[in-house]
């Protein structure tokens, strides 16, 4: 009979828990505190292999605890670059994926390999969208726009909702980010919808519609602005 041993706690009681925890907190922990510093060339030299090597005395062998330690140390990981200012709803995305890629991993190759491809992508992430050092209303901004990637949305929706100026906030936005409110709306949806279109599970008109954009034309005229290419650009 099959086990679910990605269960929502992730939580498995052995022998082995007490040094595993000292691990993946020492390893986690160095993660995060090059991501604080906003070190990435530090955080380059972090690989899975490094965490494999640390892990596998301590799991007696046994590849289906091995693949429960490699989804803790994903959630570790995730975790902590989310407190280093990462839209939750980005990394949380990124640790799904990855749970799905474990639960389906047959050998222990491939397991290094999902957290090396973890570690890039959050790296990537907190190259694009790290907001640690924005301002409190900046960060509440760019959280919202993030939450609301799937409906229509303008820079005004986003003034609104956090009861300031529109003229203001955008002045501020475009000074602490380097873009115009409008620009990281749309580029957020756009790489949505790169996301969704490289999927193949939608077709573009949904794809539009599920990014709440009215016309399908409009979609497709941002998406060639951000993309520099047309949606249905083979890739």
């Amino acid at each position: 009979m099959a086990h679910d041993y990605l269960s929502d706690q992730m939580f498995l009681e052995t022998e082995q828990e007490q040094d595993f925890s000292r691990m993946s907190y020492e390893f986690t922990s160095q993660l995060f505190q090059s991501l604080r510093q906003f070190d990435l060339d530090q955080y380059k030299t972090l690989t899975s292999s490094d965490y494999a090597k640390l892990v596998t005395p301590y799991i007696g062998g046994d590849f289906e605890v091995l693949k429960l330690y490699m989804a803790v140390h994903a959630a570790d990981c995730t975790r902590f670059v989310t407190f280093s200012g990462v839209p939750k709803m980005i990394t949380e995305n990124l640790k799904k994926q990855a749970f799905v890629q474990i639960t389906k991993a047959r050998t222990q190759k491939e397991l290094v390999d999902i957290i090396e491809q973890l570690f890039k992508d959050l790296m990537k992430a907190h190259e694009k969208y790290g907001i640690g050092a924005y301002s409190q209303t900046i960060r509440r901004a760019v959280e919202y726009i993030q939450s609301r990637r799937f409906q229509p949305l303008s820079a005004g929706d986003v003034a609104r909702h956090l009861h300031v100026e529109r003229t203001s906030l955008s002045k501020r936005f475009h000074r602490e980010t380097g873009q115009t409110i409008t620009d990281y709306i749309h580029t957020m949806k756009m790489d949505a919808a790169e996301e969704m279109i490289h999927s193949r599970n939608y077709s573009l008109l949904e794809v539009s519609d599920l990014l709440g954009y009215s016309s399908y034309n409009y979609f497709c005229k941002v998406y060639k602005k951000y993309k520099h290419c047309a949606p249905s650009d083979p890739y």
